[in-house]
């Protein structure tokens, strides 16, 4: 355990990407004595693929109903696409889960998970990956409804196949597809963009190359910077991100050989779990 220990109940726990690792899942739980009747758990999104257990990662958050709060990763986006026809990449895990009784079922349920998630009360904001530096809170969550839409809606399957075929736009276009895949590759994929906003898609290291593009939550005029304080997952190269004022990043790289961390929200003092792989 890596925080310490105070009274559990009605408690709000955050979980890294669990990426189809639930046993980790299960022992981080324990840990903190969840009670789905009084507490709840927020998923940083990657709740699937690259582990062994997507399916009881699925089955089990579904089953939480209102207990359990997710966004949406990359290789959630990623599962979506291949359920609607689009291609299986290296690595990928999602076969048994496609192939489960309930596939529909689940599918059905990840799709109207949210791309961002924010609790006014709590002043956290949670998305996979990140935000631009250009957009506010508001404006975030418009752009996040708006790919939500798609989602929900009969065009769903088209819309997920394309996005494994599309170069993502470094800068914020103009039309509207290209909005809409500008805003989905920010939440889901974002790592480095410069103070204006420019993404930088191919860096995945913890430290950028150059100057100009740097972690994209450190850039001191980030509009969002003054509406909420925003929890994400996606950096595992990074690791744990505690220290920066405005964010926690929880991805420590379980399925990478490093942790599945669980962080308690609703305290003063953030307070950390981890299981290692």
């Amino acid at each position: 355990m890596l925080g310490a220990d105070e009274s559990l109940s009605m408690a709000v726990y955050a979980v890294g990407d669990i990426q189809g690792c639930f046993e980790p899942l299960k022992l981080l739980l324990e840990q903190v004595n969840f009670n789905p009747e009084v507490d709840t758990l927020w998923c940083c999104g990657d709740l699937v693929n690259r582990g062994p257990e997507s399916l009881e990662v699925l089955r089990f958050l579904k089953n939480l109903g209102d207990a359990c709060v997710c966004v949406l990763g990359n290789h959630d986006l990623q599962l979506l696409a291949y359920s609607a026809g689009g291609k299986s990449f290296s690595g990928d895990t999602l076969d048994d889960l496609i192939a489960a009784p309930d596939a529909d079922d689940l599918i059905e349920w990840l799709r109207f998970q949210p791309l961002l998630h924010h609790d006014a009360d709590l002043n956290w904001c949670m998305v996979h990956a990140g935000l631009s530096p250009r957009w506010s809170l508001n404006k975030a969550k418009r752009r996040a409804g708006r790919i939500e839409k798609i989602l929900r809606s009969e065009q769903w399957k088209p819309f997920c196949k394309s996005l494994q075929t599309k170069d993502f736009p470094m800068a914020e276009p103009m039309g509207k597809d290209e909005k809409n895949l500008f805003s989905i590759s920010v939440l889901t994929r974002m790592r480095f963009c410069s103070a204006e906003g420019v993404c930088d898609w191919k860096q995945k290291t913890a430290k950028s190359k150059t100057a100009v593009y740097q972690p994209w939550f450190v850039h001191p005029k980030a509009k969002w910077k003054s509406d909420c304080r925003v929890l994400f997952g996606h950096w595992a190269a990074l690791g744990l991100v505690l220290k920066e004022k405005s964010v926690l990043g929880l991805d420590s790289g379980y399925v990478w050989g490093g942790h599945l961390t669980l962080a308690r929200l609703d305290v003063p003092k953030t307070q950390l779990w981890a299981v290692a792989s």
